[in-house]
C-alpha cells in the first residue's frame, strides 16, 4: 500500500497521466476508437490509423509508469515540455482549420497535466530541500 502523505506529488501526477494514456489512449483508441472519438464529437473513417495511435499512446503510458517506478525526474521534466508542445501543436491544428475545436479538449488535458507535474516537481523539491537543511 502506498503512503499517499509521503508519496511525491510529481510521481502521482505522472502515474495518473500514464494510466490515462494506457486507458484512454491505448485501450480506448485501440479497441473502441469510434466510442472515444464520438465522446469528443470527432469521427474517422480510418480505423487502422486511430488504432495505431492507440497502440502508441498505450506504449507511451507504459513508459510513464516505468519512469515513475524508477523515479526518473529528468523524464518528468522532459514530459512537461513535450506535453506543452503537443498542446501547442493541437492548438495550431485548430487555428489553421485542419482540425475541429473538439481537439482543444485533448490540448487542455495535456496543458493541465503538464502544469500539475510542473507544480508538483517544484513542491517536491521544496520539501526535499527543507528536509536536508
Amino acid at each position: 500500500m502506498i503512503d499517499m502523505k509521503s508519496y511525491p506529488r510529481s510521481k502521482l501526477s505522472m502515474l495518473i497521466f500514464g494510466s490515462y494514456m494506457i486507458i484512454v489512449g491505448g485501450i480506448g483508441f485501440g479497441f473502441f476508437p469510434h466510442t472515444v472519438l464520438s465522446l469528443v464529437g470527432m469521427t474517422t473513417t480510418d480505423n487502422t490509423f486511430v488504432r495505431m495511435f492507440g497502440l502508441l499512446a498505450g506504449l507511451l503510458g507504459i513508459n510513464y509508469l516505468v519512469m515513475v517506478q524508477q523515479s526518473a525526474i529528468i523524464f518528468f521534466k522532459l514530459s512537461i515540455v513535450l506535453r506543452y508542445l503537443a498542446a501547442l501543436f493541437m492548438i495550431y491544428l485548430v487555428v489553421t482549420g485542419i482540425s475541429s475545436y473538439n481537439l482543444l479538449l485533448f490540448a487542455l488535458g495535456d496543458i493541465l497535466a503538464a502544469t500539475w507535474t510542473l507544480i508538483a516537481l517544484k513542491r517536491d523539491n521544496r520539501l526535499n530541500n527543507s528536509k536536508s537543511e
